[in-house]
């Protein structure tokens, strides 16, 4: 097992029966309960949080981003699952305000998102990695994670504002596909158009100390960009979802930039990334223990509640 815990199905059913031997659900990571691509992933965890109740274990939601929840009717059926929770930490204030605006009355933390708290695979294995893709370690690296979304700028106009600004600052491109089931094809792309590598690791280890050997990250990805913060890389964002703006606006990155940019504005916003990286990393750096602190602390509120620590509504 690579993450050294038991698996079960995600089916209804499966999850089920596995609640019946439970101490605890914990629901997070990720934008778990949003209707945006389709409301079939809100009422997935919201229907396992009910399933919870229902079997009376206790669960908590940690690190979760919440929203946008655009059906009403999804709506209510978020806050009374929400409402049921023995503890809540979400990793943005944005989640925060959707949860009271969805009508939540019970504590909400603001934290962060849990994958603050990884910790990097050894610099041997960046070297590794690198070395395997035909990287030049000698030469300055900017870093690239895309994905597939609709209404996103085309991978062939991020390769040639790549290309573009790599060439004129004598950077060598990395792509990194973050998922690998779905973001293969638009690396392979952006690397194609923007005479990059696509760098390909297997664990989340490996991709965060790929991505803290990076001089810049360009990143439409949350987790790249998250990735990049705690390992202190200056980034620009593309911000496809509302998640992207909230988390660049927490660290102080400059932009995002609209899912859209042209080309001439992506080059540009590199270029000025690039100038200023130096500041950007010292920014970063002073910002990331609060980053930890308020992710290890939604992780407290579920370290309690195993330990049987009366929180709200356990005594």
């Amino acid at each position: 097992m690579l993450h050294g815990v038991e698996a079960h199905p995600r089916s209804p059913r499966a999850v089920w029966q596995a609640l019946a031997g439970a101490r605890l659900l914990i629901s997070g990571g990720g934008s778990l309960v949003q209707d945006v691509t389709s409301a079939r992933s809100a009422l997935y965890y919201i229907g396992t949080m009910l399933a919870a109740s229902m079997r009376r274990v206790p669960f908590a939601v940690v690190g979760q981003g919440v929203g946008p929840i655009r059906r009403p009717w999804v709506r209510r059926l978020a806050a009374m699952a929400f409402n049921r929770a023995q503890a809540i930490s979400v990793r943005d204030a944005a989640s925060a305000r959707a949860l009271r605006a969805m009508g939540v009355v019970c504590p909400v933390g603001v934290g962060a998102d849990l994958a603050a708290l990884l910790m990097p695979c050894p610099p041997q294995r960046v070297e590794e990695l690198l070395a395997r893709s035909g990287l030049d370690a000698s030469v300055p690296y900017l870093g690239v994670v895309v994905r597939p979304w609709k209404g996103l700028v085309e991978a062939s106009t991020v390769g040639r504002a790549v290309r573009r600004f790599a060439g004129a600052h004598g950077a060598q491109v990395a792509v990194f596909p973050f998922d690998r089931a779905h973001d293969l094809e638009v690396s392979d792309a952006v690397a194609v158009a923007s005479g990059g590598r696509v760098v390909q690791a297997t664990t989340p280890q490996d991709l965060l100390g790929l991505v803290g050997a990076m001089d810049l990250m360009l990143g439409v990805r949350l987790h790249a960009l998250i990735f990049a913060a705690i390992q202190a890389v200056p980034a620009v964002a593309l911000a496809y979802d509302p998640k992207v703006t909230a988390f660049a606006s927490a660290m102080g990155l400059p932009g995002p930039l609209p899912a859209d940019a042209s080309e001439q504005v992506l080059e540009e916003a590199l270029a000025v990334a690039w100038q200023s990286r130096a500041g950007a990393r010292a920014r970063l750096r002073a910002a990331v223990p609060a980053l930890r602190q308020a992710a290890a602390a939604g992780v407290g509120s579920v370290v309690r509640l195993l330990a049987g620590v009366p929180i709200r509504g356990t005594e």
